[in-house]
């Protein structure tokens, strides 16, 4: 009875290797799984790009005021270059919205001193111009993160200190623009990554306050407008 049990299972393990055999001959393969691909550990953004910061800044300054004096018609419109330096801290929020593109939100809290020597205008008027000491934005933020790189369009509102008088040659004259003054600001930059949770930028900025118009003691009419341009460049550190 065992000598039958052995027979049987002999003959079923020879024809299993004859059909292998065969099948093998007729150019099949046994099953192989396919290998699984390799799965890429990816991460939407550098983390350096992504949440809140703050930064500091230092730069220059160059402002451009214009002042119309109108008096019988005889007066005009002068023109003031003011420049100086400028610095500020910063407070900020990257998020990143795809591979590559970054929305945020940035402000400014700083100081400035763009002044001018005072200036001799229409008839004998003394113009004395000066911009600061505080200013600020607060703006949005767009870019492009390339590796270790971010270059990026910014605008929002902006504010800033002026005090700047025309004095006039006779009573009533004098035409003042003495006051906290708010505008618009766009500019751009480029940001690298220079250590573990720091950058450095290059940023530059247009600003625009409009006119400020009034009138003399005597109701003459006047106005000043303001604009400012800066140049600057900072740290932001990582939260």
């Amino acid at each position: 009875m065992k000598r039958t049990t052995i027979t049987t299972l002999i003959t079923a393990v020879s024809l299993c290797i004859s059909g292998s055999a065969m099948a093998a001959d007729k150019g099949g393969r046994p099953y192989v799984p396919a290998p699984q691909e390799a799965v890429e550990d990816y991460q939407p953004h550098a983390p350096i790009w992504h949440g809140l910061y703050w930064g500091a800044s230092l730069g220059y300054g160059w402002g451009e005021s214009e002042h119309n004096y109108d008096r019988n018609d005889n007066h005009g419109i002068a023109e003031q270059d003011l420049e100086g330096g400028v610095g500020s801290l910063t407070l900020g929020y990257n998020h990143v919205v795809t591979q590559g593109l970054l929305i945020g939100v940035e402000g400014d809290i700083g100081v400035m001193d763009l002044n001018a020597d005072d200036k001799e205008i229409f008839d004998g008027h003394i113009w004395k111009s000066q911009f600061g000491p505080l200013w600020g934005t607060i703006r949005g933020r767009v870019g492009v993160v390339w590796n270790n790189t971010l270059i990026y369009g910014t605008g929002g509102w902006a504010f800033m200190d002026v005090d700047e008088v025309g004095i006039g040659d006779a009573a009533g004259q004098t035409a003042q623009n003495r006051s906290f003054r708010s505008g618009w600001v766009v500019g751009g930059g480029v940001e690298q990554t220079l250590w573990t949770g720091v950058t450095g930028k290059i940023e530059y900025l247009h600003m625009d306050f409009g006119r400020y118009d009034g009138l003399s003691e005597n109701r003459e009419t006047f106005y000043f407008d303001n604009s400012v341009d800066i140049i600057r460049t900072g740290l932001n550190f990582k939260f």
